[in-house]
């Protein structure tokens, strides 16, 4: 007599309560690491795209500099500190909210660029405060300063003469 095997399939089942739970505590960690590396590339992100801007506005300045002094006209330098540093720029930043008389945060908005008119200064608001650990504020502030040569007792004239000018962070 031949013997006949039957086989029954088991009845396949989910996963269990603990095995879920297991589940969902892992792909929350690995969240949580995502989330934290996001915010951290976004903060050098933003520190990255400041420094570019300051670094291209610092680059036109000296560019206009040294062309007043090769082509010897008598402009006064003193006109740039009061002109908008990106009107030096061929093409403006995306995030420029243009020019205002003492903007507020909301006027500037987070993350933009704005010149206020009022004390001749370049304003950025910080969108990731934590990118930039040395500054005061949410504030960044810059100006363009005439840097002189020191008064000389030999010199009859009584103004130091203008050799440059400068981008620099000024505190609020």
């Amino acid at each position: 007599m031949s013997s006949l095997t039957i086989f029954v399939p088991c009845k396949q089942r989910g996963a269990s309560l603990l095995e879920f739970a297991i589940a969902v505590f892992v792909v929350g960690i690995l969240m949580a690491v995502l989330l934290n590396r996001i915010a951290y590339y976004q903060e050098q992100a933003e520190q990255a795209a400041v420094n570019a801007t300051l670094s291209n506005l610092r680059l036109s300045l000296e560019m206009k500099v040294a062309n007043r002094k090769l082509s010897r006209t008598n402009d006064d330098l003193a006109v740039l500190a009061e002109e908008n540093p990106l009107n030096l720029l061929k093409i403006k930043p995306a995030n420029y909210a243009g020019e205002l008389f003492s903007p507020t945060d909301k006027d500037i908005g987070p993350g933009n660029w704005c010149f206020d008119r009022t004390d001749k200064s370049l304003i950025y608001l910080l969108n990731y405060a934590e990118s930039f650990r040395d500054a005061p504020s949410k504030r960044l502030k810059f100006k363009v300063k005439l840097q002189r040569l020191p008064h000389s007792p030999a010199k009859p004239s009584g103004t130091p003469e203008t050799i440059g000018v400068a981008l620099e962070q000024v505190k609020d």
